[in-house]
């Protein structure tokens, strides 16, 4: 019985080592790729052992695209570029061994057509809904092999549904409901009429109005949504009182969302931004700690930013306008029409506005208090979202062991690198942050060793611990809280909170009853369906985007030949198209980060030997190109924000349009030119004088000082006469003159 057992182990033995022995080289393509960029190919079935170089060679329908000498576990993946369109066949030779595939490439130009053809519909056809879906459509049937029937069944069940699909997503939805049916609970209990009222006895006029809008966007600094939302919605009755159009309040809206979050030095943003920021730095090999100092040191060169912020102030302290938003202005002086005639509204605030009865009192508290909790409930909900209000200690010792009498066994939920911080939790905690710095110790090792032993911690590893009392500073736990927060959590839980707030208050006073609260909310809520539709569409085509890889085309199209001085434009230019094409700010600086910060490197680096190193009380190499580097990342950061300021398909423009009440592509049409002059002024008298080593210092005056003779020479008070017809007496604004 032996023998046959012994011979069944053997064959079984056999076959295992053979299977690994005798594995076939294989090519895995992706399911299409684009021509003329570099796509990437993943090799099994290669003999990872063998320590020997080998040859290898790619060829695409029988011409070689890549060729040489490697270890053959550093073959797994493979960059090559596809030249022509059609279904290319791939032959993969690696020493003796050959493999062959083949995929589906694609003209590259065809990866832009669905967003390009989605701006142009919608801009001409004033129907953004239609032609967004439009666009998902086209990009949709692309991406599957050119069959419109199967891309409308894959727009639908694929795209549109992953798009609502997103936690993120759902999240900005409910909170933006949420924040609907609040307004409406308020305007049927009288607190918006309450604080117009209260407001207008301090506001004297459309200067004042507008410079309170602008203010109140600056102030609500720590998240570009919940600025949106609480701003239009806030200050729309006031503005509408002193007959400044939609158009004008959605613009100051727009300009102070996004630019005041991105500087902010606590927002949802930070975190974002050090992170891409702390990737790109440690693939470089720079040496740097503190990336949060990093993110601070870029805020000199976030010349679109700060100027989009002065010029939104001038813009409301002057009055002046020009282009569309001129026209949009004069309309609501002389004709009294806060919106255009032809006008579609994505969102209809008046709807919840039902007229009360001329006895029920008008208390501006109950609109005040609700907003003011949402407000003040983001700022200290992102604090405590983060840990902010946990127990904090600092890392004296620790390891995988026990380390001394006075260690714990913990659990850890997370590292981060950024913030030299830890998340762990036992039986008595279930959230403590801890910090370990240069006298931290682990496994018996200390300083860089033991930081990085530390980082090296996976989620759910166990530990023991030796805590000492946190050395973190009051802003470096907020900055730390505000990096780990969820601000999407967060929203959610204020706008519910302020709905129910609103609702009591109501109760509490006798004006309203409950079913007539519920009634009020529904109402609000109501009113933003469309703003919703539009935002899945927006996200749905931003999915579509990311499939046809069209920023990555966008990028190698553009970066190929750059010299050092023009780097910084290049990257605020090319960010913009992409930002502009997508409607996704962040995913723009994903993209470009990892490529802008390498590239600035290298570039500068080389002009440095080349050209500085040798004049005399030339700067410090690293000093030099580090400042270089620092105009980079500005560029990136602030081109993605100038592009999803102009894109109609931007969920924070749709989000503008929205709150303010604005015809969405009449918010667009009008806030471009400005956006575009702010732009062209950061490009020409900033990014180029800076890539070539001017102060920021310098600059920025110089812009700001510019922009103000641009408003003063173009720009035209509302109040102009267009006409015969364009007296009113009802109305002055010589007391804002």
């Amino acid at each position: 019985m032996r023998s046959p057992i012994r011979l069944c182990l053997f064959v079984l033995l056999f076959f295992c080592g053979s299977s690994q022995l005798f594995a076939q080289l294989q090519i895995s393509p992706p399911d299409f790729t684009l021509t003329g960029i570099k796509t990437t190919l993943s090799v099994s079935g290669l003999d990872e052992s063998n320590p020997e170089p080998v040859l290898y060679r790619v060829e695409v329908d029988g011409q070689s695209v890549l060729s040489g000498v490697s270890k053959e576990s550093e073959l797994k993946e493979i960059k090559v570029v596809f030249p022509n369109s059609g279904n290319a066949q791939i032959s993969l030779k690696v020493g003796t061994q050959t493999a062959n595939a083949s995929v589906r490439s694609i003209p590259g130009w065809l990866s832009i057509l669905p967003p390009l053809v989605a701006i142009i519909l919608a801009l001409l056809s004033r129907e953004v809904i239609s032609s967004l879906f439009i666009g998902i459509w086209l990009g949709s049937g692309i991406i599957y092999n050119y069959n419109p029937f199967t891309g409308f069944l894959r727009a639908l069940d694929k795209y549109l549904l992953n798009a609502l699909a997103d936690t993120g997503h759902a999240a900005i939805i409910i909170f933006s409901v949420c924040l609907g049916g609040m307004i409406g609970v308020i305007n049927r209990t009288g607190g918006m009429q309450g604080i117009v009222d209260k407001i207008s006895q301090k506001v004297r006029g459309p200067r004042s109005a507008q410079l309170s809008a602008w203010l109140m966007g600056v102030l609500i600094f720590f998240d570009d949504y919940a600025n949106t939302l609480i701003v239009g919605n806030s200050m729309r009755p006031i503005t509408d009182e002193n007959k400044i159009s939609r158009e004008k309040l959605s613009y100051i809206v727009d300009s102070t969302a996004a630019p005041v979050a991105g500087i902010a030095v606590l927002s949802t943003w930070i975190g974002y931004e050090i992170g891409l920021i702390r990737e790109s730095y440690v693939a470089l090999g720079i040496a740097e700690t503190n990336f949060y100092g990093v993110f601070l040191q870029t805020i000199p060169f976030r010349f679109y930013c700060l100027l989009a912020l002065f010029f939104g102030f001038l813009i409301a302290a002057t009055r002046r306008d020009f282009g569309p938003m001129l026209a949009a202005e004069q309309r609501a002086v002389h004709e009294g029409k806060i919106l255009a005639d032809n006008a579609k509204p994505i969102s209809s605030p008046e709807a919840a506005a039902p007229k009360l009865p001329d006895e029920m009192p008008k208390r501006w508290y109950n609109a005040a208090i609700p907003i003011a909790i949402v407000i003040v409930g983001t700022f200290i909900g992102l604090l405590g979202d983060g840990g902010m209000y946990a127990p904090h200690y600092h890392l004296a010792n620790g390891g995988a062991t026990k380390v001394s009498e006075k260690s714990e066994e913990w659990t850890v939920k997370s590292v981060s690198s950024d913030t030299k911080t830890a998340v762990v939790a036992n039986q008595n905690c279930s959230f403590a942050r801890i910090n370990y710095d240069a006298s931290s110790g682990w496994a018996g090792k200390t300083g860089a060793e033991a930081a990085i032993e530390i980082e090296q911690l996976e989620e759910g590893a166990s530990v023991y611990l030796e805590l000492a009392p946190s050395t973190m500073t009051f802003s470096e736990k907020a900055r730390t809280a505000f990096a780990g927060a969820d601000s999407t959590r967060v929203l959610i839980w204020v706008s519910v909170i302020g709905s129910i707030i609103a609702l009591l208050l109501g109760l509490a006073q006798g004006l309203i009853t409950l079913d007539a609260g519920f009634k009020a909310w529904t109402d609000g809520a109501r009113t933003l369906v469309m703003a919703v539709m539009i935002m899945l569409l927006a996200w749905s085509i931003n999915g579509i985007c990311t499939d046809l890889g069209t920023a990555k085309y966008i990028v190698e199209m553009v970066t190929d030949v750059i010299p050092y001085w023009l780097l910084p434009t290049i990257i605020f230019i090319l960010a913009c198209l992409i930002s502009f094409s997508t409607g996704t700010s962040w995913g723009t600086m994903a993209i470009l980060l990892p490529i802008s910060i390498p590239l600035a490197y290298q570039l500068n680096l080389k002009h440095y030997e080349e050209a500085i190193a040798m004049l005399p009380n030339a700067p410090e190499a690293g000093l030099y190109v580090k400042e270089m580097i620092l105009v980079s990342i500005g560029a990136v950061l602030e081109g993605s924000i100038f592009g999803d300021h102009c894109s109609p398909i931007s969920d924070t423009t749709i989000m503008s349009s929205m709150a303010s009440g604005s015809d969405h592509i009449d918010h667009v049409k009008t806030q471009m030119p400005y956006a575009a002059i702010v732009g062209l002024v950061s490009i020409v008298f900033c990014y180029i004088p800076a890539g070539l080593g001017f102060s920021s210092w310098l600059l920025l005056p110089i812009a700001m000082l510019l922009l103000t003779a641009f408003i003063f020479g173009v720009g035209r008070k509302a109040e102009s006469p267009v006409d015969e017809k364009s007296e009113n007496t009802e109305f002055s604004y010589e007391q804002n003159a």
